[in-house]
């Protein structure tokens, strides 16, 4: 039922907009729903598990997914399928305007590359369109089954990495986490979420986005910016190993029942290498 849910997202028609009004969340005892995926006018795409029962009082939990440079949003959501039925989660990939997302286009892009002045702002995340794409897609998922936003995570892989560490961190957005798989810019939030948890990995031997830059720059930036930081480093190159994959999830939504869980401690590096190093040499 689950791999039929996913397959079907590539078919199905966008979803009508539902109404105003949300659904009564079900009890805890009511008959499980069956795996639905959904397709939003705006090319957001959700995966709904018949294991995310909303709370009565809550809603279900839910893990949006940055897609990369590129545009990748059912990729994702096929990606993360499996563990969103293992979890109990429901599973949103909103979709940017343009190739990317604008604050990340802007960032490796500014208006004038010769003013450091300009630099400075297309490096400062204060709110853009594609953020409000993101609010809108939660929104109208919420339409659909009740989200609970305090158990509601941003996450993102390469420039959707870089987009939920910037978005992500700003205190007009409710996130109980930010996991960041290989993100490339070191982008400032305006007004900052200070003890708001966040979660970064990087391949040593990545060769599209330093690991340099994350370890040098990101990692020390999001720190400066009051966020509970858990760096993991390893190697290997533009990737999310499934034992980082697992261990995030692990942290911010608990250990999936019944199996081991993945702890996260044992792994957190704080990027205590200076940049002389001649490992680091490689990545430049």
């Amino acid at each position: 039922m689950l791999a039929a849910a996913v397959l079907a997202l590539a078919q199905i028609a966008p979803a009508a907009t539902p109404p105003l009004a949300a659904p009564s969340p079900p009890t805890v005892s009511a008959p499980a729903h069956r795996d639905r995926g959904l397709r939003f006018p705006d090319g957001a795409i959700a995966f709904i598990p018949a294991s995310a029962v909303p709370s009565p009082s809550k809603g279900a939990p839910l893990l949006v997914l940055l897609h990369g440079a590129g545009h990748r949003e059912l990729d994702l959501v096929r990606h993360f399928a499996d563990e969103a039925e293992a979890r109990g989660i429901m599973l949103l990939a909103p979709s940017a305007r343009g190739v990317t997302w604008d604050t990340v286009s802007t960032a490796e892009d500014p208006p004038s590359r010769y003013s450091a002045l300009a630099n400075e702002r297309a490096r400062r995340f204060t709110g853009s369109p594609d953020a409000g794409r993101v609010e809108a897609a939660i929104a109208e998922l919420a339409r659909a089954v009740p989200v609970d936003r305090a158990r509601t995570v941003l996450a993102g892989f390469s420039d959707g990495a870089t987009f939920a560490l910037a978005m992500g961190m700003s205190r007009e957005h409710a996130f109980a986490a930010v996991i960041a798989w290989s993100p490339g810019i070191a982008i400032r939030t305006a007004d900052p979420a200070k003890g708001r948890r966040v979660f970064i990995s990087h391949g040593r031997q990545d060769p599209i986005l330093r690991y340099s830059d994350t370890c040098g720059e990101i990692v020390p930036l999001v720190e400066s910016e009051g966020a509970a930081v858990a760096f993991v480093p390893f190697d290997g190159g533009h990737d999310a190993p499934p034992a980082v994959k697992d261990a995030f999830l692990d942290a911010v939504f608990g250990p999936v029942a019944g199996a081991p869980p993945h702890p996260l401690a044992a792994s957190v590096d704080k990027c205590m290498r200076r940049h002389d190093d001649p490992e680091d040499e490689i990545m430049r």
